[in-house]
C-alpha cells in the first residue's frame, strides 16, 4: 500500500513537472517571435506575420492630395508587437468556419454582379462575378468578423481579433510616410482599385487584371510582408467611429467609447462636409450641391458612435484617393454588406 502511495506521488509530481515544462515551453514560444516571421496556428487558420514594435505619425498632412477631414490631426502613435494576417481573410478560410459552425448565409449584399431582380439573393457564396477560395471573403459584417475571430481563438487557444485602426495604418504604411506604401502615386502595378473618378467602377489595367476582387497576394507585399493592405477589399477594424483623431489614445488601442453623435457637433459637421466634397462631389466646386449633400448626409451620421465601425484600405471599385494608407470611413451596422468589404485578422503575441 505504501509503495502504491509513493508511486502515485511520483507520478503526480512527474505530471506537474511535465505540465510546467509544457507551459514554460509555450510561454517561451510566445516570446520567441521574430519581426517579420510568418506562422500559422492551424491548417484552417490564416497565415500571420509578426509586426514589429514602433512609432509612426498617424493621419495625413494638410497638403496630401485627396485627404479627408477625418484624417487629422496628425499624431504620433506607439504600436506594440502583434501579428497581422498576411492576407485578407479568404473565401476558403471563411467557408471552413461557416461549415464548421453551421453558419447561415446572409443575403442582400450590395454591388453584386447579379441582375437587379436577383440582387436580393447576393451573398458571399453568390456574388455574380468570378471568385474562388483564394479571393478575399466579402459580403460579411463587422459582427460576422467578430464571430470568426472568436472561433479562431477557441480553436487555437490564442487571442485572435481585428486590428485596431492605429495598428492597421501602421501595418499598411510599413515605415513609409507617402500616401501609398509604394510611393506618392497610385498604380495598378501595386493594387487592385477602380477608375480615377469616384465610385464603384472596377478597372483592369497593368498587373491589375481584375474588374472585381483579385486573389489575395496578386500584388507585391509591403515592407512588413503584408499583401493587399491598399485596394482589393475594404477591411473592417475594431474601432467605433470618431470624426477626427483629436483626443484619442496614442497607445495603438481601439477607440470604443460609445457616445451620441450630434448634428450640432462642429467636428462631425466638418467631417460630413469633407465627405461630401471628396466622395460625393468628387472634388467638384459647387456650393449648392455641397450644401444639399451635407443636409442629406448629416442624418445618416446620427446615432451612437459604436453603431458604426471603421473600415480601411479601399476596394476594387474605389478611386486612388480612397486606397491611400490614411483613408478611413465609418460603416453603419444598419447598412447592407458589400462586395467590396471584408476583413483581416490580428493576433496577440504576449
Amino acid at each position: 500500500m505504501k509503495t502504491c502511495v509513493r508511486l502515485l506521488r511520483v507520478l503526480t509530481l512527474a505530471t506537474a513537472i511535465s505540465g510546467y515544462s509544457q507551459n514554460q515551453a509555450a510561454q517561451q514560444h510566445e516570446t520567441a517571435f521574430q519581426d517579420g516571421q510568418s506562422f500559422r496556428d492551424c491548417p484552417e487558420c490564416p497565415e500571420m506575420v509578426v509586426i514589429p514594435t514602433g512609432r509612426f505619425m498617424m493621419g495625413s498632412p494638410a497638403n496630401e492630395p485627396g485627404r479627408f477631414f477625418g484624417e487629422d490631426p496628425l499624431r504620433q502613435v506607439r504600436i506594440r508587437q502583434f501579428a497581422a494576417g498576411k492576407f485578407d481573410a479568404t473565401r476558403g478560410e471563411w467557408a471552413a468556419f461557416a461549415e464548421g459552425t453551421n453558419r447561415t448565409t446572409r443575403e442582400g449584399c450590395k454591388f453584386s454582379g447579379l441582375p437587379k431582380d436577383q440582387a436580393v439573393k447576393a451573398s458571399w457564396r453568390n456574388l455574380g462575378f468570378p471568385q474562388d477560395d483564394s479571393h478575399p471573403v466579402v459580403c460579411v459584417t463587422w459582427s460576422d468578423a467578430q464571430d470568426y475571430v472568436r472561433w479562431l481563438t477557441r480553436r487555437t487557444g490564442h487571442k485572435y481579433r481585428l486590428l485596431t485602426e492605429a495598428e492597421w495604418e501602421y501595418a499598411a504604411r510599413a515605415g513609409t510616410t507617402t500616401p501609398f506604401p509604394w510611393g506618392s502615386t497610385a498604380s495598378h502595378e501595386y493594387a487592385n482599385y477602380g477608375t480615377e473618378k469616384c465610385c464603384g467602377d472596377g478597372l483592369s489595367a497593368g498587373r491589375d487584371r481584375w474588374v472585381e476582387t483579385s486573389p489575395v497576394g496578386s500584388f507585391p507585399p509591403n515592407r512588413f510582408g503584408l499583401y493587399d493592405m491598399n485596394g482589393n477589399v475594404l477591411q473592417f477594424v475594431q474601432d467605433c467611429f470618431a470624426p477626427s483623431y483629436a483626443g484619442l489614445s496614442r497607445d495603438g488601442s481601439a477607440y470604443e467609447t460609445d457616445v451620441e453623435l450630434k448634428a450640432t457637433d462642429q467636428t462631425l459637421h466638418d467631417y460630413v462636409v469633407s465627405f461630401c466634397a471628396q466622395d460625393v462631389l468628387d472634388g467638384e466646386s459647387n456650393a449648392a450641391k455641397l450644401q444639399k449633400c451635407v443636409t442629406e448626409q448629416m442624418p445618416d451620421f446620427a446615432g451612437r458612435s459604436c453603431s458604426y465601425r471603421m473600415v480601411r484600405g479601399g476596394d476594387w471599385g474605389n478611386p486612388p484617393k480612397e486606397i491611400r494608407s490614411a483613408f478611413r470611413v465609418p460603416w453603419p451596422d444598419t447598412d447592407p454588406v458589400s462586395t467590396g468589404l471584408g476583413f483581416r485578422v490580428a493576433r496577440d503575441l504576449n
